[in-house]
């Protein structure tokens, strides 16, 4: 008798799962290893999922829906508008609007972004190092001089040609007879629509 309590010496083949008991015994061991392994597996998922979570920031999200293309819908103060992120700067992001234009959003002025139905579900853990801030699109697009809408945070629309950016103001001209010239404080200003 083995140490075991069999008496028979029984085959290769019967000690890795036959009638053994050692073999009944590796088996289950084995299986109760894959559990095991497969709950260690899921907790470390969750794990991982918690903390990429935990580490989101809006433009992370927005970086997560720029890549994919897909329409969202943004809630700017009491504006909601629809369109598709073209591009992501350092404190703001470039966005096509259903209608076409070309519309520059401060990220801090977004307050709530929608993805599609169906649409991506966009973690936002990732970062972005991109150097070009909203302040420093304005003088280019000012050489430009196009005609903008300005959408402040507190609402006030302003609409006219961008005539001149400056250290933190904007210059447009409103249309009329005669033109009027009108100052906007650049830390005021939520969104620019290009060509409206």
């Amino acid at each position: 008798m083995d140490r075991f309590g069999d008496t028979s010496a029984g085959s290769a083949d019967d000690l890795l799962g036959g009638e053994d008991r050692l073999g009944r015994s590796l088996e289950r061991w084995a299986a109760d290893a894959r559990v095991d392994d497969a709950a260690r597996a899921r907790v470390r998922a969750r794990w991982m999922r918690i903390q990429s979570e935990e580490g989101a920031s809006l433009a992370g999200a927005l970086l997560d829906l720029a890549e994919h293309g897909r329409p969202v819908v943004f809630d700017v103060g009491d504006h909601r508008f629809r369109g598709v992120l073209v591009g992501i700067g350092g404190d703001f992001v470039a966005v096509r609007s259903d209608q076409g234009r070309q519309v520059l959003v401060r990220i801090d002025a977004i307050d709530v972004v929608r993805s599609e139905p169906g649409g991506i579900d966009a973690r936002g853990d990732r970062t972005h190092r991109v150097e070009l801030e909203f302040d420093g699109v304005l003088g280019p697009l000012a050489a430009d001089r196009p005609d903008v809408l300005v959408r402040t945070r507190s609402g006030v629309t302003t609409k006219g040609e961008l005539r001149s950016a400056g250290t933190d103001v904007v210059r447009l001209r409103v249309h009329g007879d005669p033109p009027t010239p009108v100052w906007i404080a650049t830390a005021s200003i939520a969104v620019i629509v290009v060509d409206p």
